[in-house]
């Protein structure tokens, strides 16, 4: 533990040194940081690293609901892994293993209050047996979960009442096909997606790469699909091929490129790839007959052959979507998008992409609206359905860090803005998603920028959106991101201090009683491991107000409190510094004080344990407090300064 912390602290350090250099860390408009990446695919079979040691994580600043060592949570899209109710009860599922062979689907339930106590990531576990890729959906007041084991089957576990009770457990087993690598016959199925109305359950997965049942002889994965209108207990479609899917749509098939929505008749089935055409695939007939809709072509063209044909740079989907159904039936997209390009200088299998170029965001369409047209820079700049930009600061410009080789985390090669969700009720459309953090304080251990958690709402059903000052930063705590208002001072623009990871979101496909049930991952090391991971990964669950979307945490006014240091205008404080920081003996807390007051002075380490606290009296004007850590462990602490009208935090790092 010890260790761990300090290696946070050197890290932080280390940044400082560099935020005081301009020449080496300097705020610029967002530009263009080219990568090279490999089309693949994450199938929950990977190996463990050699001399693989789990570590001990250390306790979140915030609460969790869950932890796991599988740091794979999709291949592409977020999945549905949010179930909810009308009674305002919410159900939440995640890959749960801290080794690669007791890895099952993970669950907590939120009862209308709280949430359930966290499982044993070790010992837990909805299945039986060894699982991965689950999801879930209502049946009725009850649930159901699916998961594939990776092997021969998908596994399919309910329960009548949500929350509680003992799980059935069956199987559904794919067709058999042959692969095209090893010669081996298969029945698996793999990366799962679910969605329900009633007794009636709708799913949709891969079959193993093949060659007898792909229908155009390709050795790419099969999408199919199936259908029970009994709850599960039997299936009257199983392993159909939508007749709205051509071969190209099936060959360039992968892993989660694929979300499902259903509400009342209508069912949709969004399909999405870097290097293929933006569709869904729509039925009004409770799964009977499908007709296919265009939301944004590939700018390549239909037949783009990804191993001999070229295009130069443009904005495509970066393989992360969502879809929902409002009231009136009106299917509502979002994608995010990402400036790629793929020319004679990339081998075969390999592409280009650009990081923190003016392409990156969240587009937003719905079907009262025609086919998107190529998005690129000019017509982006314009546009205005593109929603993911959060500008923290409040300025006019999106800008990240201009020092050498910092780049995004790794994660499938997404864009800076990702992984959006969407619900659309009540003449309102909610969007939630991942932005990459404009300005952070960058840690040169990682060299990679931290994702924070983000939300908007349009107020007439996706007409117009006001994202600016309209953006709700969910996964904003004081306790894990500070202001650096040294080198803010210095260079005149918000450097952010940030010590958690946030990634993944996932929402349910409708609202909980007026709550939006939103889902993510957190850590402290940006990126992912393709399977089990050295560092746990914890699971978040909060339910927003739908009323308080744009409203809570609003990221002008996150930004415009913790300028003026305290965001409350009645606090009795105006200013609060800490310094020296890192410090190796004593701190000196100058606080500027509105009127005569006693203050709280307490210093806390990142457990949330309190190694100081003292009363204070303050004089109007500037008051100065020296503080003895010269016994403290190495690490980092936060010292807080509480009055009657508020409390004010900062962080110090201890040598």
């Amino acid at each position: 533990m010890k260790r761990f912390l300090l290696s946070i602290a050197i890290c932080m350090v280390a940044v400082t040194v560099v935020a005081q250099n301009p020449t080496k860390v300097s705020k610029v408009p967002a530009t263009n940081h080219q990568a090279s990446a490999k089309v693949t695919s994450i199938t929950g079979n990977e190996a463990v690293p050699t001399n693989y040691v789990p570590q001990q994580m250390r306790n979140p600043v915030w609460g969790a609901i869950g932890e796991t060592y599988y740091d794979a949570v999709t291949n592409a899209s977020s999945r549905p892994t949010v179930a909810t109710w009308n009674d305002g009860t919410a159900a939440v599922v995640w890959t749960m293993a801290t080794n690669n062979t007791n890895r099952k689907t993970g669950y907590n339930y939120y009862n209308g209050t709280e949430w359930g106590e966290a499982p044993d990531p070790a010992t837990g576990g909805v299945e039986t047996q060894r699982t991965g890729w689950g999801v879930i959906a209502p049946l009725n007041n009850g649930e159901i979960v699916v998961s594939h084991d990776g092997a021969s089957a998908l596994v399919i576990a309910k329960r009548a009442t949500k929350g509680t009770g003992d799980w059935t457990e069956t199987t559904l087993t794919g067709p058999a096909v042959t692969s095209s690598v090893t010669g081996a016959t298969s029945t698996a199925l793999l990366w799962p997606v679910v969605a329900t109305v009633g007794d009636t359950v709708h799913i949709f997965a891969c079959t193993e790469s093949d060659t007898d049942y792909h229908f155009n002889g390709g050795s790419a994965a099969t999408l199919v699909y199936y259908r029970s209108c009994d709850g599960g207990n039997t299936w009257d479609i199983q392993a159909r091929v939508l007749e709205c899917l051509t071969a190209s749509d099936i060959e360039s098939i992968g892993g989660d490129d694929y979300s499902i929505v259903a509400r009342n008749g209508k069912i949709v089935l969004l399909m999405g790839y870097k290097f293929h055409d933006t569709f869904y695939c729509e039925s009004n007939d409770g799964g009977n007959t499908w007709t296919k809709h265009m939301v944004y072509p590939f700018p390549g063209g239909s037949d783009f052959n990804f191993d001999t044909d070229f295009f130069g740079p443009c904005a495509l989907n970066d393989n992360t979507m969502d879809v929902a159904i409002d009231d009136n039936g009106i299917v509502h997209v979002v994608f995010g998008t990402q400036r790629c390009a793929r020319d004679a200088e990339n081998e075969p299998g390999y592409y280009s992409y650009y990081a923190f170029s003016e392409h990156d965001g969240i587009i937003y369409w719905n079907s009262t609206m025609d086919p998107l047209p190529e998005l690129d820079s000019v017509y982006l700049s314009t546009f205005p359905y593109r929603i993911g930009r959060p500008n923290l600061d409040g300025d006019d410009t999106i800008w990240y860090s201009g020092a050498d080789g910092v780049s995004l985390p790794e994660y499938r090669n997404n864009g800076a803005c990702t992984h959006p969700q969407i619900v659309a009720e009540n003449g309102k459309v909610y969007v939630v998603w991942a932005a990459a953090l404009e300005a952070p304080y960058i840690c040169t251990a990682f060299s990679t920028y931290y994702y924070g958690i983000f939300a908007t709402v349009s107020e007439d059903n996706g007409q117009t959106w006001t994202v600016d000052g309209n953006t709700s930063w969910l996964s904003y705590n004081k306790d894990t991101y500070f202001i650096d208002w040294e080198s803010t001072a210095l260079y005149g623009e918000l450097f952010i201090e940030q010590e958690s990871e946030n990634f993944w979101p996932s929402v349910g496909a409708q609202t909980a009683n007026g709550n939006l049930a939103v889902q993510w991952y957190f850590d402290y090391t940006p990126g992912n491991t393709a399977g089990i991971s050295s560092e746990a990964t914890n699971v978040y669950g909060m339910m927003v107000p739908v009323d308080e979307v744009g409203v809570f945490c609003n990221t002008q006014e996150v930004y415009e409190g913790t300028w003026n240091w305290i965001g409350i205008e009645e606090n009795t404080l105006s200013e609060m510094k800490v310094y020296p920081n890192p410090a190796v003996d004593a701190v000196n807390v100058s606080i500027s004080s509105k009127e005569s007051a006693n203050a709280n002075v307490t210093i806390t380490n990142l457990m949330g344990q309190v190694v100081y606290s003292q009363i204070h009296s303050l004089v109007v004007g500037n008051n100065n407090i020296q503080l003895d850590v010269a016994n403290y462990n190495a690490g980092v602490y936060v010292v807080n300064v509480k009055t009657n009208t508020g409390v004010s935090s900062q962080k110090v790092i201890v040598r």
